[in-house]
């Protein structure tokens, strides 16, 4: 029997970052292990991408490590037992760049245990617009962008339901690691019918963050 075991990571896939909100949520990631009260030389640590972030050693107080450092609620428990009480890490404040592979490990001088999970941090966008005009030239161009967001969304535009084709996803990255992103295409005025829905999806891959928006040309 090992002398110490992790029975359940929970480490959410997804970590909704409102830039709006004052006093976002924390992000809890939470470690649950079997260890034998006995065990001698019992540490904790949670490591993003292979670098150690936080240390907890049961008799002394909970270590946030450089990026972290002003980032953890050193003063959350998650239980009353001796040898449990901070093995939860409470993220204030989320950075766009948490985003990767979070891992807790947990030894004693007798055994050691280590599970991981992938995480990613989304930051809501702060604008998705869908606009179309009419050209002088008989076209209707259709344009959706999404300003502020993080990752990089995709973006795609149906007309009744049917794909529309468009040009490549233009993106730029700002100095905040936020990006702006926008796509266009062009259709005869004569291909579409009166009234038509237009709509733009936003979805961001690997996740299940979509939004939509839509509008009718008539």
């Amino acid at each position: 029997c090992s002398a110490v075991k992790i029975i359940n990571l929970k480490v959410p896939s997804t970590y909704l970052l409102d830039q709006t909100s004052k006093t976002p949520d924390p992000l809890i990631l939470d470690c649950e292990y079997e260890v034998d009260e006995n065990e001698k030389g019992f540490v904790l640590k949670w490591l993003l991408d292979n670098q150690p972030v936080y240390q907890w050693i049961p008799s002394k107080n909970p270590f946030p490590f450089q990026s972290f450092k002003n980032r953890v609620d050193t003063s959350y428990v998650v239980s009353q037992e001796h040898m449990h009480k901070h093995r939860a890490m409470a993220i204030i404040k989320p950075l766009a760049n948490f985003t990767g592979e979070y891992m807790c490990t947990v030894q004693t001088y007798s055994g050691i245990d280590r599970k991981s999970a992938k995480l990613k941090i989304i930051v809501r966008e702060s604008k998705f617009d869908l606009s179309y005009y009419l050209n002088g030239d008989g076209y209707i161009t259709v344009d959706c962008h999404a300003r502020d967001i993080s990752p990089l969304p995709k973006l795609q535009i149906r007309i009744n339901d049917e794909l529309f084709t468009t040009d490549n996803l233009k993106s730029v990255r700002g100095e905040n690691g936020l990006y702006n992103a926008s796509i266009s295409g062009r259709i005869r005025k004569d291909q579409l019918e009166s009234p038509a829905t237009i709509e733009c999806l936003l979805s961001i891959p690997e996740t299940n963050y979509n939004k939509r928006r839509s509008t009718t040309y008539y």
